[in-house]
This record gives structure tokens, sequence and C-alpha cells, in this order.
């Protein structure tokens, strides 16, 4: 906030870029509210977001009008005002006039264009606009009649198509980046000493981690938390509050998720393959990572690979993209299975569960394997997902995901009678990542306090990760305290005879 009102007093013009609901809006405003309290500034802050589509010549009549009621609300004209100021452009050349027009009435006065919803200008007057306005930049008059001009949108001006118009020598670029940990920890700080009601130092971190910093959801979260979860102000909110609001959250209908759905699906391959851990070199030359990068989808890994944006997004997504046939399947294998045989007292035997279904699959994979157009490594996921899901809900159960994109982390944690069950799956992508999952699915339980989890690895590319041994299919590796029951599925002869060797 600091380094864009310096830019502002410096005469930069510059754009403010991030995907919706990232705060660019409360940015405009709070940086309006600083340039008001400055006797010789005057902040118009503008929304283009009603033009989009208009004509030009309306576009123009309707932004000045815009301009005219900020700066009479302002007090800087008045009816006495010059004539051509009063009057309203609907051409470039006279939009031109009315700013030189209404910079030598406010001077010494500095005028700051502020324009949210950027992106809503119509196609055909972008450019001749961001050129008007080059023009004033590169005018040599000191003061300048617009002292500075920041556009606020979706887009960083420089991904605009806009020829030897784009005035990208003299803009300077400025990304809204998502919460920082420490931003996030002083926000629920600040509740904590307005109403008393604290939050737990995990419930903290789970919010950070499971929002990865974005407004929208730490907002959102912090609603569903102490308005529906926790409204009574003398008890703390905990991790466990947190999870629960989480899952109320993933499976609601809002305006973030459905842009993010829309925003996905024309690259629904790609992200499935990014959730389901295939590697993608972020490269913003590549059109649909771009696209992705700059609708808030993806973000880059310290190591260079996309990765979803967050962990409430990859659970939207995984069930957005879930195919229905896929989920038939796996309804299919589970119904009319008597899953009581399998409940011993208060616990549920899962491991038998997971061997059954890998013993089906094995036997009729072809079958259940041609039912969607997901990515062949990601249907078994699904499978096992709709299968456990089926059965736990028939014996008044629940099932709930939890998705690491960067790594192909699908977690699917059971929960009957009080007892909570970790089964973590991957796609097979050579020992090395299957070592490195072990740790991770160790690590996960140490965290729950668990001491047994399950692994199921799906092996789909036999020709190129080599096969797996027929003796050890299913196996118990014991890390300390901690049991884990591993299961590994082959994938590999149900699809193409290229694909299996």
């Amino acid at each position: 906030m600091t380094g864009m009102v310096a830019q502002i007093e410096q005469g930069s013009y510059f754009t403010v870029y991030a995907p919706r609901q990232m705060g660019k809006t409360t940015l405009l405003r709070r940086i309006a509210s600083i340039l008001e309290d400055k006797p010789d500034y005057i902040p118009l802050a503008l929304s283009f977001e009603a033009f989009e589509g208009w004509p030009v010549a309306d576009f123009l009549s309707g932004f000045s009008l815009d301009l005219k009621r900020e700066l009479e609300s302002r007090g800087a004209t008045s009816t006495d005002s010059d004539q051509s100021v009063q009057q309203v452009p609907d051409t470039f050349f006279a939009l031109r006039e009315f700013f030189l027009d209404l910079h030598r009435q406010v001077t010494p006065k500095r005028i700051v264009l502020i324009i949210d919803e950027f992106d809503s200008t119509p196609r055909e007057a972008i450019a001749q606009l961001l050129q008007l306005w080059r023009q004033i930049y590169l005018s040599g008059t000191s003061p300048r009649s617009l002292h500075s001009v920041v556009l606020v949108g979706l887009q960083n001006i420089a991904t605009l198509n806009l020829g030897r118009s784009s005035p990208f020598n003299i803009a300077r670029q400025v990304e809204v980046p998502v919460f920082s940990d420490d931003e996030i920890r002083f926000f629920f700080e600040q509740y904590t000493a307005e109403s008393g009601q604290g939050f737990t130092e995990d419930a903290i971190t789970s919010i950070q981690q499971q929002t990865g910093g974005h407004p929208f959801l730490v907002n959102r979260l912090a609603v569903m938390l102490t308005e529906q979860l926790v409204p009574d102000r003398t008890q703390e909110i905990a991790r466990l509050h947190v999870e629960t609001a989480v899952r109320m959250l993933v499976t609601e209908r809002n305006f973030n998720f459905e842009t993010l759905i829309r925003r996905a699906n024309p690259h629904r391959d790609v992200v499935l393959n990014i959730l389901f851990g295939v590697h993608e070199v972020f490269n913003l030359n590549d059109p649909a990572i771009g696209d992705l990068q700059l609708h808030g989808v993806i973000r880059e890994t310290p190591e260079g690979a996309c990765q979803i944006a967050n962990p409430i997004y990859s659970v939207v997504l995984l069930a957005a993209f879930r195919s229905r046939q896929s989920g038939l399947q796996g309804a299919i294998l589970a119904n009319g299975y008597d899953v009581r045989p399998h409940i011993v007292g208060d616990q549920l035997r899962i491991d038998q569960l997971l061997s059954r279904f890998r013993a089906f699959i094995e036997r009729r994979g072809r079958e259940a394997f041609q039912v969607t157009p997901t990515p062949r490594e990601a249907t078994g996921q699904y499978l096992l997902m709709a299968y456990l899901d089926w059965l736990v809900r028939e014996i008044g159960g629940d099932l709930f995901t939890e998705v690491d994109s960067g790594n192909g982390r699908l977690a699917l944690i059971v929960v009957y009678r009080g007892h909570r069950y970790i089964v973590e799956t991957k796609v097979w992508r050579g020992q090395r990542g299957f070592d490195a999952g072990l740790e991770q699915l160790q690590g996960y339980l140490e965290t729950e306090g668990e001491t047994e989890g399950f692994y199921v690895i799906f092996h789909a590319r036999p020709n190129v990760y080599g096969k797996l041994p027929d003796h050890q299919l299913e196996y118990t590796i014991q890390r300390g305290r901690i049991t884990i029951h591993a299961y590994l599925v082959r994938l590999g002869d149900m699809f193409d005879a290229t694909e299996s060797s």
C-alpha cells in the first residue's frame, strides 16, 4: 500500500492486477481514502464494470459523465465551471480536451485517475484510450493534466494485445499478492482483541494452509467460524472447527467457486493432470498455463512446476470435474455389498475393503477404466473415492477429501463412529515418488495423532516405470509406532497394448 501511494506521488502510471476477489477493489478504496486526506490531490475512483460491450461513443459518454459526477462530489467543479468541462465528450479528441481543460481549472491540485474493472473496457476503445494517456504522460508539461493513472483489473497491461499503442515503456505493473502467513495471523489477532474470542495456534495454521492466503477464502472461513460454527465468543476456535468449516465451504455455491470452475473448464485436462501430480512446467508462454494463472487457478511451485492455487480450490475442482461415469462404476462396485462383516465393535476394517477394491480392479478393471474422459491415471483415484463414499455412507459414516496438487496427493478420510481412517492415494511415478509419499503419509499420521494409515498406489504405465512384482501387491510397513498398509493397484494391462509391455 505505502509503495503504491509513493508511486502515485511520483506521477507513475501503473496497473494493479490479480484474479477476482483478491482484494483489488478494497485496495483501490484504501488508496483513494489516503489521497483524500492529502489537500493537493483529487482522487477520481471509477469502475468500468458496466461498460463491457458498449459502443465506443456510448462508452466515452458514460465514462465522461461518471468523471463529471465524481468531480462534482469532490467539489472540484461546479455549475459555473468552464463550458468545456460541462460538456460530455463522445470522441477521444473531446476527451483529451476535457482532461486539459479540467487540469487548467483545478491547478495546482493533482488529479489521480483510478479505474477499477479496467478489463471491461470495450475492446475497440482500449488502444486509443491508452494512447491518449500515453500522450498526456509524455506531454512534457508539469504538472500533467493527469498526474497519475492506476488501472485495476485481472490482467497485467502487458497481456493486452494493443500493438504500437501500448504504453508499456511508461507503465509499471503491480500484482496484488495473497495474504502472507503473518498477515493472516495479524487479521485473527485483531479479531481476538476486538471480540475476546481466540484461535488456537493450529487453527490459524490450518487456515493458512487450506486457503493459501486467498483473501476471499480467509474471510469466508472467518465468517463461517465466528458466525455459524462458534458464535459463542467465550469459546476458543480450534483446528477441528476449521476442518468442519472447510468441509462446509467446499460444498457451497458462491461466485468465487463458480468463476474458478468456469475459468478452469476450458483446460480441464491440464487441471486434472496438475491435480493428480503430473509435472506441468510453469511457463506463461503456454496459453493454457497463462490463462489458468491469470484467473488464479494455479500458481508456481519453488521447483518451477504448476500447482493448484490452494487446497480448497483443489477439492472444489476435483468435485467439479469428477466424471459421473466413474462415480457410477464405483457405486456399481459397492452396490449390494454387505459391509457389516467388516465392522468389529465400533471399528471399520478399512484394510479389507481396500483389498477387495484392489482385487476387483485387477480382475475387471478394463471395463471400469473405459468409462471416463479423465486422464487414465486419475480414474483409479476417482473410482476409489466413489467406492468408499458409497460404502461408508451406507453404514452411517462420512468420507472427506484433502488434495495437495503439488505432488499428486489425494487423501481420503473415512470417519466412522468417531474413528478416522486416512487413505493416501498416489499414482506410481517411480520408487522415489513412492518413498516421498510414504514419508508424507507418516508425517500426516503423526500430526493427526493416528497410528495406522493406508497407502493406495495406482500403477498405470509399466513400459515407463517398470512392472510390479506379483508377490508384493499388498503388504504392511512398520515405521516406529505407525503401521502403514500398502496396496499397489496395477492398471497397465487395462490400457492400450502400446502402454503395457
